[in-house]
């Protein structure tokens, strides 16, 4: 996590959560290239909880890929869970996003990459990134 700017943001992401939420506890989920450009994504959170940041790395390939997440505990097959995508098209480029009080996941996250921001077709690995998630429990937001 090298990118000045990255690291700002989760610095005053983490003093305002200090202030505004008590330091409720929060939970890290690391994510993988790998795991993003599965079938079906990647199960990486499997009740509900409250998302507050997700990070994403692009490794070294300038090939378009969109970074989703899913209200979903299972797959990434219904298109009306999709809840987060953002473009990661730049070879080796930081992407965050912070939801400072947080977006209510009721069924757990389900994180993957796809070829197209509103297409299913899984990015085909080495194109997406390597990243993580910040959350919190259910109702924290």
């Amino acid at each position: 996590l090298k990118q000045p700017l990255v690291f700002r943001i989760l610095q005053d992401f983490f003093s305002f959560h200090a202030v505004s939420k008590n330091n409720a506890d929060l939970q890290l989920i690391l994510l993988d290239d790998a795991d993003l450009t599965g079938t079906d994504g990647v199960v990486a959170v499997d009740a509900a909880c409250t998302l507050y940041v997700a990070w994403l790395k692009k490794r070294a390939t300038a090939t378009d890929s969109y970074f989703k997440l899913y209200d979903d505990a299972t797959d990434d097959s219904t298109a009306g869970n999709e809840r987060v995508t953002f473009p990661t098209l730049e070879a080796s480029e930081d992407h965050i996003i912070v939801f400072p009080k947080g977006l209510t996941m009721a069924t757990g996250i389900v994180a993957t990459s796809h070829t197209t921001s509103n297409g299913t077709t899984d990015s085909t690995a080495g194109d997406s990134g390597d990243g993580f998630l910040i959350i919190g429990a259910s109702g924290s937001n």
